[in-house]
């Protein structure tokens, strides 16, 4: 994470949308509004970087909370910025399926653990490395910053603000295995977000639907329409516990879950 490159993108967005025509103490205003609505981002990003270990939360909804969008999907994850280590706790009913799984995300391997092995199986671990099918809820990028960071800055209500993220940024923040095929897209196609900070608390709210606004509606067609909106929330973790490799790692096609830790 960089707060200068964010307040760069922040103050640089704004001075292209409202520096245009002008000059001295005329185009002065909208300088100082642009610096302010790079502070404001670049705080938010400050807070996240002196976090321990940040603990997040990501939603899936089929459209905004405030549209009454239905929740699909749950990530709760814990990041260390130290050591880019990751626990994630996925829970969803997609497709009408329960499931619960747990992942661990250590020197770029990736291990999973499912609720049905049992409470005996709590500390052991399969290397999931690679395999798409049993990592399909990972977001490629795991530091939950990515919104703060990546994002172009529009306007500012209070200390909330808007920002515009590219689609790229967006697609690697989600689980990888909801838009597996993507169709082709303007390299500048955007979903807007709003970034609002809540005391030691960071909200983010992303319109994923926005994103196919100007697509054609036989590509829309294509889209998984139950993907409309990304809500997460960052904050430090309160017990401050660091994220450490697998305890027990284990085949469970060779050895069973309840006999992981022998």
């Amino acid at each position: 994470m960089n707060s200068g490159y964010a307040a760069a993108l922040a103050a640089g967005a704004l001075m292209v949308l409202s520096g245009c025509g002008g000059s001295g103490t005329a185009a002065e205003p909208k300088a100082t509004g642009a610096a302010l609505l790079g502070e404001k981002l670049t705080s938010m990003v400050s807070t996240v970087d002196k976090m321990g270990i940040v603990e997040w939360h990501g939603q899936l909804l089929t459209k905004s909370p405030d549209k009454g969008g239905r929740r699909i999907f749950n990530l709760d994850a814990r990041f260390s910025p130290s050591t880019g280590y990751s626990e994630i706790s996925m829970d969803t009913i997609l497709d009408g399926n329960a499931q619960q799984v747990d992942y661990l995300v250590v020197n770029d391997r990736t291990y999973f653990n499912s609720e049905a092995w049992g409470p005996v199986a709590n500390d052991c671990w399969a290397d999931i490395t690679g395999d798409d099918e049993y990592g399909w809820a990972l977001p490629r990028e795991l530091d939950p910053a990515w919104a703060l960071t990546q994002g172009r800055a529009v306007s500012a209500d209070g200390d909330d603000v808007t920002v515009s993220l590219g689609f790229k940024d967006v697609l690697a923040g989600l689980p990888r295995g909801l838009f597996t095929e993507v169709p082709a897209l303007p390299y500048d196609t955007e979903a807007p977000a709003v970034i609002e900070p809540h005391g030691h608390l960071i909200e983010v709210g992303v319109d994923v639907a926005g994103m196919w606004s100007k697509l054609p509606k036989d590509q829309k067609a294509t889209l998984d329409k139950r993907v409309g909106y990304w809500a997460m929330t960052m904050k430090e973790s309160p017990d401050g516990k660091s994220v450490k490799p697998p305890m027990h790692v284990f085949d469970p096609k060779v050895t069973p879950p309840s006999q992981c830790k022998r």
